[in-house]
């Protein structure tokens, strides 16, 4: 069975959410169900914060630049067992 829904929405706003998810307002309100269906909440992803986002190009840049530091994952371990947090 299918449902219609009929929403009001500003017309640039519409184009900017498309622009900016690449999704159609139907694809969101299916997403927004099934997080609802199989999360039990509407929680959005912080992962596509604008703050992340900044975060995220600035650890490419440096990765690019080779400012990276490689640890195995015993090694890694280590280190983080090491910290005084």
């Amino acid at each position: 069975m299918t449902e219609t829904i009929n929403i009001t929405v500003d017309s640039k706003d519409l184009e900017e959410f498309k622009e900016t998810t690449g999704m159609t307002v139907g694809d969101c309100i299916k997403l927004l169900m099934d997080n609802v269906k199989y999360g039990g909440h509407l929680g959005f992803d912080p992962f596509w914060s604008e703050e992340n986002q900044k975060h995220l190009q600035k650890s490419i840049r440096e990765m690019e630049e080779g400012k990276v530091v490689k640890f195995t994952s015993e090694e890694w371990e280590k280190f983080v067992n090491e910290q005084d947090i």
